[in-house]
């Protein structure tokens, strides 16, 4: 009796774990998770198609009342588009004259002294970096990045370390691919990804410190700032809430990017009747 229920408690285990494991593939977790959330299908197409382009702009989820009623949509155009400069016209080719005739023997001769004598060493050239496009930004939020920029530059190593954490966090980190999360970031490999936050190998030195505040993270947030600006604000208020000391510089900062533009604000004006 012993060695039977030995046995059975071994087959109900074996079940219990190749349940779980089977719940977490991807063949049964995707489809029971989009079952659960169907706005998650749209929003990864979305951000497919974002990827095809080149991660121009990350497609926004808005929340409405009631809380369940979740929409999917892109930025606007005008806010993420790269405008194109005008190409630059060439002359027409000058009609290039006849070389003249050489004898043949001439020719022959020459060739023949080219084959013998090697070519001269050509200069090494070095290979060209690769540069991030940026994506311009309105003049209404020029202000803004500048006050952005003035409050990275100030933070402490920790600040730095958790700011990085929340932005990492946003987009996805732990419940996405690592690969994709990185891509998110500019100058930014999955592999220096995962060995920032899985390994805890974050830069504590100020000089490292402030040349991952300049390659990293201020041109994400600048990105963030023209193509997502409803996630650098959810940034920064999630970054308040660890350090309140920021909280009057961090509300300077989301006032600017709620404003609205001068054009609205006059048309509003035009539109409200006089008291």
């Amino acid at each position: 009796m012993f060695v039977i229920e030995d046995i059975k408690t071994r087959i109900i285990a074996w079940r219990i774990k190749r349940a779980a494991e089977r719940r977490y593939k991807m063949k049964y977790a995707l489809p029971r998770l989009f079952e659960k959330y169907p706005w998650l299908e749209t929003y990864l197409r979305e951000v497919k198609r974002a990827e095809e382009l080149g991660f121009p702009y990350v497609p926004d989820i808005i929340v409405r009342d009631p809380a369940t009623a979740i929409e999917i949509r892109r930025p606007p155009p005008t806010r993420w588009i790269i405008p194109q400069q005008p190409q630059i016209q060439q002359a027409p080719p000058t009609p290039q004259t006849p070389p003249e005739q050489v004898p043949r023997e001439e020719t022959q001769q020459q060739a023949q002294e080219q084959a013998i004598t090697p070519p001269p060493p050509q200069p090494r050239q070095e290979p060209r970096r690769r540069r991030e496009r940026k994506i311009p930004l309105p003049p209404e939020l020029e202000d803004v990045y500048r006050a952005i920029k003035r409050m990275v530059g100030s933070l402490s190593i920790e600040e730095t370390h958790a700011l990085f954490r929340i932005m990492a966090e946003l987009k996805g980190y732990g419940r996405l691919p690592k690969t994709y999360v990185a891509n998110q970031f500019i100058n930014l490999h999955h592999t220096t990804l995962i060995r920032y936050l899985d390994r805890g190998e974050m830069p504590t030195t100020p000089s490292r410190v402030a040349s991952m505040q300049k390659r990293t993270i201020l041109p994400t947030l600048r990105r963030d700032l023209a193509t997502n600006p409803t996630l650098l604000i959810d940034t920064l208020r999630r970054f308040t809430d660890q350090y309140p000391e920021r909280q009057e510089e961090v509300r300077r900062i989301i006032e600017a990017i709620m404003r609205p533009p001068e054009e609205e604000r006059e048309e509003t004006a035009e539109e409200e009747p006089p008291a």
